[in-house]
């Protein structure tokens, strides 16, 4: 479910996310639409996180993402890293162009 930003740094956010993983480290908040909400996704690591932005921007599922810690009792540190698709454009091209390589192969079109 989306939320807005405002909600997510609430208590009532921050009860929830404790009651639904009080182990996690990482949130990870998904811009899904021009309308502002986020979805919330939990991660077990800084790199855990990173990689849940990666998928989900390079598939195109969201616009932006935003990666915070999580402190005690589920509240959100106030660091945040915003991501785009151009902070993934390389991993993009390289597995494009590892795709259409295996494609060319397999039609016997490249040695």
């Amino acid at each position: 479910m989306a939320h807005s930003l405002s909600f997510l740094f609430s208590a009532d956010a921050a009860m929830a996310r404790f009651n639904r993983n009080p182990d996690a480290k990482f949130v990870v908040h998904l811009e899904m639409d021009n309308d502002s909400l986020m979805v919330e996704l939990d991660a077990d690591s800084a790199e855990h996180a990173r990689s849940i932005a990666r998928d989900w921007l390079i598939s195109g599922r969201c616009y932006s993402v935003g990666v915070r810690n999580v402190g005690d009792f589920g509240v959100l540190g106030s660091d945040v890293d915003i991501f785009d698709i151009t902070d993934f454009q390389d991993d993009l091209s390289e597995n494009t162009q590892r795709n259409l390589d295996r494609v060319m192969a397999a039609y016997g079109l490249v040695d």
